[in-house]
């Protein structure tokens, strides 16, 4: 008899066992429906793509939520009391944030506003640097010159006006804010060289973009002086070849013609003469990007450089071409700016009283 009653009584703590388990929600800890309480941040675009925590108890594994409707992605259960997810994309107004776990709900009403906005940043689309005078080129810069930056910006959320345009520099300074500035470069500076413009700009949502432009620096008047300066002084040294003398003169198309030509008449002279004396003056410079003749043969350049000289010169061979004496006048030489640098591209000497045309065109 007693072993029958041992026997029952463990029969119906089994059976008692059995029972609780089958009673046991497989919801939230205790079995308890999950409880929403708050959620960070409360907004959000219209699109999704919102990083959320939300904030109650009862959470457990294999939760899902749904906000606006719409279901979350990215969904971690931290903890019992914690969840991150992702919002989904919803129409713009106040929604619910609902958690369920094993079938079991909580909701939290209008506690997440969907923003009537994409949350896209803004993107600059361009950034373009152009100086006053006429013909001159884009990102082109002398030293003291203020240009004007401008930005083309676009933003699906913020209306141009809103934006908030923040601009930098390595150097110079910047005048007025917005879209379009003006930016003085240094006035004193080893050039050429480059700097660096910097564009941020942040829309009413938050949402940033950051974009730069490259401004050639240049001192072209010292440039192109010392470039057509070098040149007649390698000139008045028979004992440089012609390659040497020309080493500055551009090779684009837009100059062979004449660039090949001025070596000849450094070949043909270093074959006929030689220089004894000399005297180079200070060149004269206009920067002008090829709007009007630069010397008294017509000649379009993007700068002009009028040099006086003066040569004496022997023969070094009795060719009846050789005409020894003196050349005086004035060396006109033409410059053109390529690949963001200055080179030389053609050379006219205009003599004072007889032309000796043998010694230098």
């Amino acid at each position: 008899m007693l072993r029958i009653q041992k026997i029952t009584c463990a029969l119906a703590a089994v059976a008692l066992a059995m029972t609780m388990t089958r009673c046991k929600s497989p919801s939230g800890p205790g079995g308890q429906p999950p409880v929403v309480s708050a959620v960070t941040p409360s907004e959000g675009p219209f699109i999704g793509g919102t990083s959320i925590h939300i904030s109650g108890a009862n959470f457990g594994p294999g939760a899902a939520v749904i906000v606006g409707g719409a279901a979350a992605t990215d969904v971690v259960v931290e903890s019992d009391s914690s969840i991150a997810a992702k919002t989904g994309p919803s129409t713009p107004g106040p929604a619910d944030i609902v958690v369920t776990v094993g079938g079991r709900t909580g909701r939290l009403p209008g506690a997440f506003n969907y923003l009537g906005v994409s949350g896209e940043p803004p993107v600059i689309v361009s950034i373009v640097a152009r100086g006053e005078r006429p013909n001159e080129p884009r990102d082109f810069a002398d030293t003291g010159e203020e240009i004007t930056i401008t930005a083309t910006v676009e933003d699906p959320d913020t209306p141009s006006e809103q934006l908030k345009f923040q601009w930098t520099a390595d150097a110079g300074t910047f005048t007025e804010t917005g879209a379009s500035v003006k930016w003085r470069a240094p006035s004193e500076a080893t050039t050429p060289a480059t700097i660096t413009l910097s564009l941020s700009v942040a829309d009413h949502t938050g949402n940033s973009a950051s974009s730069s432009t490259t401004i050639h620096l240049h001192d072209s008047v010292k440039e192109i002086g010392t470039l057509a300066r070098d040149f007649l002084l390698d000139f008045s040294d028979s004992t440089k070849p012609a390659a040497f003398v020309v080493r500055n003169f551009s090779k684009s198309l837009r100059c062979e013609r004449e660039r090949d030509d001025e070596f000849s008449q450094v070949d043909d002279n270093r074959r006929l003469y030689r220089i004894t004396a000399s005297s180079i003056g200070d060149p004269r410079v206009n920067v002008q990007f090829a709007s009007h003749p630069c010397s008294f043969v017509p000649r379009n350049g993007d700068a002009c450089a009028v040099v006086p000289a003066m040569w004496d010169s022997i023969c070094v061979t009795p060719d009846p071409a050789c005409m020894p004496g003196r050349s005086e006048g004035v060396d006109h030489v033409t410059a053109v700016y390529e690949d963001s640098a200055w080179r030389l591209c053609a050379s006219y000497f205009q003599p004072r009283g007889a032309a000796r045309p043998s010694f230098i065109r």
